[in-house]
């Protein structure tokens, strides 16, 4: 069973944004933060969830760009009106269509969407994720202000910044820090900034929904296995001395994709890019702060995660 990349979609969703994103915001009013539990599957964090009255789980996915994206195969919802027409990234067709919201709870809180919300039949994923598998919850349910992904604890944190991105909880101290970097928010794109592989630049993001992708030209993968950076097996590969934000990582397993080929389904396909994804931040907590621009990765064991 495939597990889902971050979807891509026609431009005609980026028109409903003003209208879904208009009340996402999973941090409710006079908290500092939250914390709301996950479960891994696939690497994937699940977040409890109910929609209408059907509970089950969604995944947490900052590869989607509306606050939620439901399953219509099993959440309750009308028969909706066709917007859309896309495709999963591991290739399954996706009908995008709009829905009169029903009631959404996360965490056990109500989560206020706006007046409609988007849907696809994501039935080709419930075998690794459920029946109860009720969709995704993107980037726009987070991007107000800050929070912290820790699989060790499996609690993702909601923080309140104000508009520079100043945490209203005191920052991360010097010695957790492994490596800070900035980043660039692009409208329906994911976190993106830029790394090396060696002394090869790439377009580098970050994406929850997404285990893990390195999208190369054939001449510059052959050039990276030429240098010991990438050891390849089928379409998959570990990566070394990937050097970002101050610091380098070793043994990034990845999934291989020819730039420009067939399997490249980017909107901008070509570039030579390095999507990192849920294998890394299993192993590597994170603080994400919007409103700053920054992504900083934390160590294991850093006081900042634990419960203030």
């Amino acid at each position: 069973m495939p597990s889902p990349q971050p979807l891509l979609f026609c431009a005609a969703l980026a028109l409903l944004a003003a209208t879904t994103c208009a009340f996402a915001d999973l941090l409710p009013d006079g908290q500092d933060w939250r914390e709301i539990p996950f479960e891994v599957v696939d690497q994937k964090p699940m977040l409890a969830a109910v929609v209408g009255d059907l509970a089950g789980r969604m995944m947490f996915d900052t590869g989607t760009p509306e606050p939620v994206f439901l399953n219509r195969d099993a959440a309750p919802l009308p028969e909706g009106k066709v917007v859309a027409n896309g495709f999963a990234a591991s290739g399954q067709a996706i009908e995008v269509r709009l829905h009169d919201a029903p009631s959404v709870q996360i965490g056990g809180l109500p989560f206020a969407t706006a007046p409609v919300v988007i849907s696809g039949d994501f039935g080709f994923v419930e075998g690794m994720f459920g029946a109860d598998y009720l969709g995704f919850i993107g980037t726009p349910a987070v991007e107000a202000g800050a929070f912290t992904l820790d699989y060790r604890r499996q609690v993702l944190t909601i923080l309140r910044t104000d508009a520079l991105g100043t945490l209203a909880v005191p920052p991360p101290k010097a010695s957790d820090v492994v490596a800070r970097l900035t980043f660039a928010l692009i409208p329906g794109e994911q976190p993106t900034t830029g790394a090396f592989i060696g002394s090869l630049p790439v377009v580098l993001d970050f994406d929850t929904g997404d285990s893990g992708t390195l999208y190369l030209r054939p001449e510059i993968r052959a050039r990276a296995e030429a240098e010991g950076l990438l050891m390849a097996k089928g379409d998959t590969a570990l990566l070394t001395n990937v050097t970002f934000g101050g610091a380098q990582f070793d043994g990034l397993a990845v999934r291989l994709v020819e730039a420009g080929g067939p399997q490249d389904k980017r909107p901008w396909p070509g570039s030579d890019a390095l999507r990192l994804g849920a294998d890394f931040l299993s192993r590597h907590p994170s603080l994400w702060n919007f409103p700053a621009g920054t992504i900083t990765v934390l160590r294991p064991d850093a006081e900042f995660l634990a419960p203030r």
